[in-house]
């Protein structure tokens, strides 16, 4: 049995960039090996570059609205409490609405594998979900 308090004791919180538009602020709760979770905070605009999990990802949404993308499907917007499910090797993104903060909790299956970023148009376009 493991137990983790929130986060990974002693390591500070992370402002990614490279696989990230807009500011982004990752504390990692735990790393299992082919599972980590992480707690996320997108500021207003800020979401990650398409990408996909060999065994899927699981986001629960605990503060703020966003949205949530998966390549060739409809964008849909999510706020606190909402639970999303990306299926293994799914292609997706996520990230905060252009006036909210977005806070996640996501359960990553396997590494992430990273495409390219989203384009200001495809964004903006999904906020209209």
């Amino acid at each position: 049995m493991h137990v983790s308090h929130g986060r990974e004791p002693g390591r500070p919180s992370e402002q990614r960039t490279a696989t990230f538009t807009g500011t982004v602020h990752l504390d990692l709760v735990m790393d299992a090996g082919d599972v980590t979770v992480n707690t996320v905070v997108f500021t207003p605009g800020a979401r990650t570059y398409w990408h996909a999990h060999p065994g899927g990802q699981l986001l629960q949404v605990t503060g703020g609205r966003g949205i949530v993308a998966s390549r060739g499907g409809q964008a849909s917007i999510v706020g606190s409490g909402d639970l999303v499910w990306a299926e293994p090797g799914e292609e997706h993104w996520h990230g905060a609405c252009q006036d909210s903060l977005l806070t996640h909790t996501a359960v990553s299956h396997g590494p992430t594998q990273w495409r390219g970023e989203v384009s200001e148009p495809d964004y903006t376009a999904a906020q209209q979900a």
